[in-house]
């Protein structure tokens, strides 16, 4: 009978100290109830060992207790070979991020930067201790592609030194820096930090010019229509936009990088046509978004830069624009001819009312024309219902499917820009490249955070600009889908989920066992 009851007496003393330990590391406090579990936890405990000393002492000594340590060796020998291989893992480490959202995973266009350093970067981080933790997974992230990247986390609590020397006023402010060059930031996105990068390691600054005067898209418009999210991502990376009105111009600027002319309404006056065709054969670089049934004197300047401009809007009767709330009138892309401007770029992109862009028959002399993206086999470029209204395929005279509505063209300069010439575009090649879009709605503030809207807008620049290395999908914040938990409900779920769901298995295992026996 005293066995009986000292056998339960060692469990109960035992449950009850787990018991007490438990609510003290989840409540991080000794409270009355924590001290008399692990007190009269402890006072069983005791007296079973008391109690039950002669067969503990035996079975120590037994045949068992020799097959025991044996196991409790080859236990310690086998967690031995975990923590061996642990560490090699964490010198040689291979990462593979199975999120849908990718959230461990750096954009492509982030990846090319850090690849393309040329010099050292040093990002200083100044947060509060313990609350910089998701910040120092995405810089860790950063420095795993490239060794110029270098990291370090700061309390300006604690070096106030160093916070004032960078102007540090707010927690949670990341200062960029490299080869002389500085750049804050506050907010610790993706985003922010390779926008940051783009700007200290970029030498030279590049201007891009948007025309106005003929009704063109507005850059400090907010509304659906206007153009500011596309001026606030040019800045972003680090390009300096301006306006202009070629009417009052004898030239073009000699620092204009990539001259854009977006959705003009109105056609130009033949001085500035001239204009902007010396601009090219010079080697300049030129973004043209042509709306349909708008700025038709674009249409035979064109055709001396080997490009049909159509009389017709685009319309994709395949069906896929609906799954996006998208009309007939919006056709898709979704897959891109070969082109650097295109490499890699698997984004759909959208284009409200669109008209067609082709490839001249004839092309002129040293003019290399590609179309670069197509709508679907669904599709035509309808030409009555510019007048009629009626939507509708008419054999023979409609631009059957699939329709192409963006194209670039290059051609050699007709003489090599020099210092000394008022064309000093400021570029390493004398090759003109004008791009053509169908369109210029795709890039306006309702479009340009759809798909890969931004993405083709901000790329188209890079290639003119010269910034192959900028050509790729740019980072954005992902949805947050992780649980957030407290420190106490993570310690329940600890104890419950991994110690005590598993104790409670083997223990009914052993008395099922002993039964058995």
């Amino acid at each position: 009978m005293i066995n009986k009851y000292a056998h339960l007496g060692g469990l109960a003393g035992l449950a009850l100290v787990l018991l007490g330990l438990i609510i003290y590391s989840i409540n991080s406090v000794f409270t009355v109830v924590t001290n008399v579990l692990i007190i009269v936890g402890a006072i069983l405990l005791i007296a079973f060992i008391v109690l039950k000393f002669k067969t503990i002492k035996q079975g120590m000594t037994s045949r068992s207790a020799k097959f025991g340590s044996n196991a409790a060796l080859l236990i310690i020998f086998v967690f031995g070979i975990i923590i061996i291989v642990n560490v090699l893992l964490s010198r040689f480490s291979y990462r593979v991020d199975t999120t849908s959202a990718k959230i461990y995973s750096l954009a492509e266009q982030t990846t090319k930067v850090l690849r393309n350093l040329d010099n050292d970067v040093k990002v200083i981080g100044f947060f509060k201790t313990g609350s910089a933790q998701q910040i120092e997974e995405l810089l860790l992230e950063y420095s795993n592609v490239s060794s110029r990247f270098k990291y370090e986390l700061v309390d300006p609590d604690k070096k106030p030194g160093l916070a004032k020397r960078y102007g540090i006023k707010a927690y949670g402010t990341l200062v960029v820096e490299s080869n002389g060059k500085e750049e804050k930031i506050e907010k610790s996105s993706e985003e922010e930090i390779t926008n940051a990068l783009i700007s200290v390691t970029r030498d030279g600054i590049k201007k891009v010019y948007f025309t106005t005067g003929h009704g063109e898209k507005d850059l400090e418009n907010e509304d659906k229509a206007g153009f500011s999210a596309a001026k606030a991502a040019a800045e972003d990376e680090n390009y300096v936009i301006e306006t202009i009105l070629l009417a009052e111009q004898d030239s073009i600027p000699s620092d204009c990088s990539v001259l854009v002319i977006a959705g003009p309404q109105s056609d130009f006056f033949q001085k500035e046509l001239d204009m902007v065709d010396s601009y090219l054969e010079k080697g300049g670089k030129l973004l043209l978004m042509l709306d349909p049934g708008a700025a038709n004197g674009f249409v035979k300047f064109l055709t001396f830069w080997g490009l049909d401009v159509g009389n017709d809007i685009v319309v994709d009767a395949s069906g896929v624009g609906q799954l996006f709330g998208a009309g007939p009138t919006i056709p898709i892309v979704s897959q891109y001819e070969d082109h650097v401007l295109t490499k890699d770029f698997n984004v759909m992109t959208f284009y409200p009312e669109a008209r067609s862009i082709s490839k001249a028959e004839y092309a002129p002399k040293g003019v290399t024309a590609t179309e670069l993206a197509k709508t679907s086999p669904r599709s035509w470029g309808e030409t009555s219902s510019l007048t009629s209204g009626k939507i509708a395929f008419d054999e023979g005279k409609d631009l059957q499917g699939p329709v192409n509505i963006l194209a670039v063209v290059e051609k050699d300069a007709a003489k090599a820009a020099k210092k000394e010439d008022k064309y000093n575009l400021g570029t390493s090649t004398t090759k003109a490249r004008l791009i053509v879009f169908g369109d210029s709605d795709f890039a306006s503030n309702s479009y340009f955070s759809v798909q890969g809207n931004g993405n083709m807008f901000m790329n188209s620049i890079s290639w003119l600009a010269e910034n192959e290395d900028l050509i790729a999908i740019r980072p954005r914040d992902p949805e947050d889908r992780r649980l957030n938990l407290t420190k106490k409900q993570s310690k329940m779920i600890l104890y419950f989920g991994v110690i005590l769901l598993p104790l409670v298995v083997f223990v009914i295992g052993i008395v099922v066992y002993r039964k058995r026996k």
